[in-house]
């Protein structure tokens, strides 16, 4: 069927899976990603606002009844404490094999503009709700042996894919995942600046082995899945269709505008796409960041559940999602309602009703983290957010799952007592609970931030890869540790951050990193330097990275 073409047709008006409530003035739950079974049960997850400094946390809902009814929200993942995801887990994308079920999502350290310079991270859990670990680099999650025994923390991720462009572009993000044979095809966004300045936008796509648990580790880079139309073309959510033996993409082109749409695209072998659909009868207009179901791994077959889902409104941050049922057919031809309109459909606010606890979280700043130097004691403060993110107190709660040796915990005071850290899980009466994380510092321990200096520096990755046919900007970066018990990621002067050693007939360096290359291929090694710390990284030049 590899001449043929698929059309994908929308068979109903659909319906509001979410809309923010009646006296709300803002709220969404956007880029879902969904997950049916035979019996036409279904999973959705979502991303929603975060709380006290975090932009976005996972939402998750459940339906027995293939859609008519879905149950209660509850939030199943949010940001680690001072890590690397400490913004955001945004847009879910979500695929089960090996007895877990693994979620991506995007997240940064540069809150600056909504977020930028983002990275790819994965977690993943035996159940769809949670409890979840996160990939840290070396393995799932964290563990520590006590004398208690051990606990199990959801561990400090590390970047899956790492983006080392221009720390000012949007970054690497918006994973969607496809398992065909034993082979994880991985797609994301990357939308970065090359060297003349130019911004651009593409779908990416890389093959993992899933049959090795660390497959984290070992991820193949395959090329660009298909080019973006520009910057109103937003992210992929693919399928596999085993009827057709065809991979499909489901993106938003013109998004935020009355001229939204949905675009489908197709692929015979998972590598390279090419657009076949551009949908917007019974759609709902302005459109965005949009998911189609699969199974658990992510295939669609005849007799399942076959819905797509996207969020839409005409007022910024009050978006409703909405879910249709869909079918697909052959087509010998490019198939377009560009010349139809999209539905003016206003999204419509959910009567009031009681409201349950969605989450937990600590109110503290920065969020989720408390510092304190031996022998010092802190209150800690538990708020219970609803599905409004309206916040109050969380009544009781309990701790436990923390290391005994670092913190003393009674009620809700925290008294420090040896050096070090401990993550703890705080659980309020009704079930939800949070990772709150405890560091302890030496007494006398200055917390300022007038006259710290840095005291390590590690790289953010092992080598820098530039083709010259793709002109990337790259940017060289490093994680700062600083005195005071901070750090941060740089690459700019103004950090103190210098760079020497380099191959000047290969490339230049600027003050804030960025790398210029001078049309010749070949390998060189630049010094990362703050004060008297020092990392070293390779640079490898190719036609193509």
């Amino acid at each position: 069927m590899k001449n043929m073409s698929i059309r994908l047709v929308v068979k109903d008006e659909g319906y509001d899976v979410y809309a923010p409530m009646e006296g709300q003035t803002w709220g969404y739950r956007y880029g879902p990603s969904i997950m049916v079974y035979d019996d036409r049960r279904a999973d959705a997850w979502f991303a929603s606002p975060g709380a006290l400094g975090e932009a976005d946390w996972f939402t998750y809902r459940h339906t027995e009844d293939g859609g008519k009814t879905w149950s209660d929200e509850v939030v199943v993942l949010t940001p680690t404490a001072d890590s690397m995801d400490l913004f955001s887990v945004c847009d879910p994308g979500v695929i089960k094999f090996g007895g877990y079920y693994y979620i991506g999502y995007t997240s940064t350290i540069f809150t600056e503009g909504g977020g930028v310079c983002n990275n790819c991270f994965v977690a993943r859990g035996k159940n769809p709700d949670g409890p979840f670990e996160k990939w840290t680099g070396d393995g799932w999650g964290e563990q520590r042996i006590t004398e208690d025994g051990e606990l199990r923390w959801m561990g400090k991720p590390a970047p899956v894919i790492y983006f080392d462009g221009d720390s000012a572009a949007w970054g690497e993000g918006e994973f969607s995942f496809v398992l065909v044979n034993d082979v994880l095809y991985i797609y994301y966004t990357k939308t970065s600046v090359r060297e003349d300045g130019k911004r651009y936008s593409r779908t990416m796509v890389a093959t993992a082995d899933a049959t090795d648990p660390d497959w984290p580790a070992n991820i193949r880079q395959r090329g660009v899945a298909a080019e973006r139309t520009g910057s109103g073309n937003d992210s992929f959510d693919v399928v596999y269709s085993d009827e057709f033996g065809k991979f499909i993409a489901i993106s938003t082109d013109k998004r935020f505008t009355a001229d939204s749409m949905l675009a489908i695209y197709e692929s015979d072998n998972g590598l390279r796409f090419r657009r076949c659909n551009e949908l917007r009868e019974k759609l709902g207009y302005m459109c965005h960041n949009s998911g189609i179901a699969g199974d658990e791994h992510h295939h669609v077959k005849k007799g399942d559940l076959h819905l797509l889902g996207y969020a839409y409104g005409d007022k910024w941050g009050f978006w409703g999602t909405r879910f249709h049922e869909y079918s697909i057919k052959k087509s010998n031809a490019f198939y377009s309602e560009t010349d139809k309109k999209s539905e003016e459909r206003p999204v419509v606010p959910k009567p009031r009703k009681a409201l349950h606890s969605i989450t937990i979280m600590p109110k503290t700043m920065p969020p989720r983290y408390y510092r304190l130097r031996e022998g010092e004691s802190v209150d800690v403060q538990i708020v219970s957010f609803d599905s409004t993110y309206s916040a109050s107190p969380s009544g009781p709660v309990r701790f436990g799952n923390y290391d005994g040796s670092v913190v003393k915990i009674d009620g809700l005071t925290v008294t420090g007592l040896h050096t070090g850290y401990t993550f703890a899980d705080v659980t309020a009466a009704d079930g939800r609970s949070a990772e709150v994380l405890f560091y302890v510092y030496p007494a006398g321990f200055d917390f300022s931030e007038e006259g710290k200096y840095p005291v390590s520096v590690q790289p953010v990755k092992d080598e820098y890869r530039i083709g010259l046919e793709e002109y990337e900007r790259k940017q060289l970066r490093v994680i700062v540790q600083y005195s005071n018990g901070t750090w941060t990621e740089t690459g700019k002067a103004a950090d103190g951050v210098t760079f020497s050693g380099y191959n000047e007939e290969l490339i230049s360096v600027s003050e804030n990193g960025m790398i210029t290359t001078k049309g010749q291929t070949g390998n060189t090694r630049v010094t990362v330097s703050v004060g008297d710390l020092k990392v070293t990284y390779k640079i490898k030049i190719s036609k193509r990275p």
